[in-house]
């Protein structure tokens, strides 16, 4: 096996090294554009400059809304060279969720694209408030908002403009900037979902950043030169550490679509002779689903990571024929798992493997902590250098999640066979997984809470045979209230994320509720699941 070195370097540190190292090799092929290493330090040091001479400081939070785009890579990695912290917006994000996020981690440079898809980006910050001009109030940190790409507005800044500002800048200033950095200071705020109301802002350090994907692809057997896909946005993990860094390490090509679309990452696939690829099983499934799959060449993978259950995993390799494929776990709070590419079926494909070099996995009873045999159930635990720093201004919520020891709850259920090997088995917190995204109850019940016509709402995960689980929303009507579910589905649609939005909706009256007057979702799942497990089974081929 390839022997894996946990770097504790900085991220600005790493970019000028794999610049000096590999100078004009391709790095980074974001659709049409081709990056070397030699570019990507010099777009970062341009970036670092203009952001310092916009006056941010170390601390200071710098914020990106847009898909998987050159510049974002260029403003992650100037703001780890000169000490700010990216926050990434979630491009499907809408005003709810961005408000939140935009109100607790209080960005004083915002980047965004004007238009993606659909949405107009600008519309929606008026939505929430903020004028582009001259924003204000609770969103008063704002200094510069800048524009990526095209932008009609000319309250924005654009671009090239905000670059050429960083012309005053001096080199020797950003040297001097950057010899300040510490390897264990944030540099990434990672916005997650909980069991709380709203989602919580994991604080990543450069190591945890720049480590993630090293093992996790080199486990894939990729090396310098090797084109991979990543299927990931960089408003996740997977994208943010999993992939944007990695070449940085290990010298291969990260292949990255502006966003994730089924023949998009086929014919990228093809082109580039990926060798590697990441990605959830509800993509497997859309790209072998796809009407023109067959029109693709996609034999030259040989190897990739899946999140799903094991039974997706074995669907995936049946119709794919990547005979490389592996199961992985992680939590962007703490750690991961994941096999070897020589380990066998078996152990790949039933288990998501071991942890990753330099951290611990433990099962510990979720009532008492105390940690329990092998093979026993109970809730995950990590440690290591694959740990947040904590909560972005929550320090109790971060002294709730980290105990004494250093081990952070991960909130999950699972057990750790003889061979040093997790098995999840699912959550004990109220948590969905909707086609990789991580969605809690509590969020969507918030929401829906604020319709007029509800006055109960309870949420849990229906099983799907593309998503793996979706929204199921039970909700009660205000009293001589009538509802239906197209109209509860209706009021979600244009106000949060489609992840969030319910797929299904079924209407109460009553409820079981323990002696507290808590609502049983357990009880829940037994009354509303059995019909949906019996069309998943219907549909699924023997």
């Amino acid at each position: 096996m390839t022997a894996i070195v946990v770097r504790e370097q900085c991220i600005g540190d790493a970019v000028d090294n794999a610049a000096a190292r590999w100078g004009d090799r391709v790095g980074w092929v974001f659709e049409d554009v081709s990056v070397s290493f030699r570019q990507m330090r010099d777009v970062t040091d341009e970036v670092a400059k203009a952001l310092m001479a916009a006056g941010v400081q170390p601390g200071d939070v710098v914020a990106a809304w847009m898909p998987n785009l050159p510049e974002f890579a260029a403003i992650e990695f100037a703001c780890a060279k000169i000490g700010a912290l990216c926050v990434a917006i979630n491009t499907r994000f809408k005003a709810f969720e961005v408000a939140h996020m935009l109100r607790e981690s209080r960005p004083t440079v915002l980047f965004l694209v004007q238009r993606f898809l659909k949405h107009d980006n600008v519309v929606l910050l008026e939505e929430i408030g903020i004028d582009p001009a001259a924003p204000s109030g609770e969103f008063g940190a704002l200094r510069a908002l800048v524009a990526v790409g095209e932008c009609a507005d000319p309250r924005l800044t654009a671009w090239r403009d905000f670059l050429a500002a960083g012309a005053r800048t001096g080199f020797a200033d950003l040297q001097e900037r950057q010899a300040e950095r510490d390897w264990a200071e944030p540099m990434l705020i990672q916005y997650t979902s909980g069991t709380t109301a709203a989602p919580k802002g994991a604080m990543l350090n450069h190591r945890y950043v720049l480590n993630v994907g090293n093992e996790l692809f080199a486990n894939l057997s990729v090396g310098e030169g090797d084109p991979v896909m990543n299927t990931q946005p960089f408003y996740h993990i997977g994208g943010s550490c999993g992939a944007l860094p990695t070449p940085l390490t290990l010298g291969c090509r990260m292949v990255i679509p502006e966003y994730y679309e089924a023949e998009r990452v086929l014919r990228l696939i093809q082109r580039e002779r990926c060798v590697a690829r990441t990605g959830f099983a509800a993509m497997y499934f859309m790209e072998i689903d796809h009407p023109r799959y067959a029109d693709y060449d996609t034999s030259s993978v040989r190897a990739g990571w899946c999140s799903g259950t094991p039974e997706m995993l074995e669907r995936v390799r049946n119709a794919t024929g990547i005979p490389y494929l592996m199961l992985t776990y992680s939590s962007t709070e703490v750690g991961g798992t994941a096999s070897h590419w020589s380990d066998s079926w078996e152990q790949r494909s039933a288990s998501a493997g071991r942890p990753l070099v330099g951290t611990e996995l433990a099962i510990v009873d979720p009532e008492t902590g105390v940690h329990v045999d092998r093979d026993a159930i109970g809730e995950i635990v990590m440690r290591g250098w694959w740990k947040m720093n904590g909560y972005f201004r929550q320090p109790a919520l971060t002294a709730k999640t980290i105990d004494a020891d250093g081990w952070v709850h991960t909130g999950d259920r699972g057990y750790v066979d003889e061979h040093g090997c997790l098995h999840f088995l699912g959550r004990f917190k109220d948590m969905l997984k909707v086609g990789g995204e991580n969605v809690s109850a509590e969020e969507i019940e918030g929401f829906l809470m604020t319709h007029p016509k509800i006055k109960q709402v309870a949420v849990i995960a229906a099983p799907d045979p593309r998503l793996e689980e979706v929204p199921l929303a039970i909700v009660e009507p205000v009293d001589g209230g009538v509802l239906d579910e197209a109209e509860v589905i209706a009021f979600c649609k244009d106000k949060v994320a489609n992840f969030r939005v319910p797929r299904y909706v079924r209407i109460t009256r009553e409820w079981p509720l323990t002696g507290s007057g808590k609502i049983q979702k357990n009880v829940l799942r037994d009354l509303y699941l059995p019909e949906f497990r019996n069309a998943l089974n219907a549909a699924t081929p023997a």
